[in-house]
């Protein structure tokens, strides 16, 4: 699935689905691959999101504060304590290139917890996302060394891998975040966007059924 950081709809979607899976008690493993919805963003330059949305949509702050505040509704309802509307943004390419480093460790449950906290990080707790100081601690968390995350961080490593999971999303049709593509032998389940636990529940079970030709995603 595509997912990005800096999208709070990635993270709610991330919930629902984790729960949809858990209730139905299915053994899916599920790979995050890098998405940046905002890829225009400048590395040194921190953003407050309602700025940044006020911008992006061409709507008053006023109104784009509105409108977070609403997104941040949405997550709490999942019960995710999101502060959206006081965020400040910035690219999400390096809180990537750690997700990877991670992978390569080979633990998903150490994978899972870093997704977590860098979800947490800059929708929950007004983190900068690509401090490297946070990324670092984070890292470190979940115990990979904290040399080895800052050398990562200074140089070029994994860059190449986010950029090939960017042109997979292309040549994927995956223009927007999140979207899942869910598989159980050759059957394949696009899903773009953030159902609710009871779609994704109802969508896992006609896939394992194999009656998702009845289901379309819109």
């Amino acid at each position: 699935y595509w997912s990005d950081f800096n999208c709070p709809y990635s993270y709610i979607g991330y919930t629902r689905l984790r729960k949809a899976i858990d209730e139905l008690r299915l053994n899916i493993e599920m790979e995050m691959k890098a998405f940046e919805l905002e890829e225009e963003l400048e590395e040194n330059v921190i953003v407050p999101m309602r700025n940044h949305y006020a911008r992006k949509y061409g709507i008053p702050e006023f109104e784009a504060a509105k409108k977070l505040k609403e997104i941040d509704k949405i997550g709490q309802e999942e019960g995710l304590d999101l502060d959206y509307s006081n965020a400040e943004i910035t690219p999400s390419k390096d809180a990537h290139r750690l997700l990877k480093l991670a992978m390569s460790k080979n633990n998903q449950q150490i994978v899972e917890n870093i997704i977590e906290k860098l979800y947490r990080a800059f929708l929950c707790e007004n983190k900068i996302l690509n401090d490297k100081d946070l990324l670092i601690q984070i890292g470190a968390s979940e115990g990979i060394d904290t040399k080895e995350v800052g050398d990562m961080l200074e140089s070029d490593a994994y860059k190449v891998e986010v950029e090939i999971d960017k042109e997979d999303a292309k040549l994927n049709r995956v223009y927007a975040v999140p979207c899942y593509f869910i598989e159980n032998g050759d059957e394949i389940l696009a899903i773009p966007g953030a159902l609710t636990c009871e779609e994704f529940k109802n969508a896992l079970q006609d896939l394992k059924s194999g009656e998702i030709e009845s289901k379309t995603f819109e």
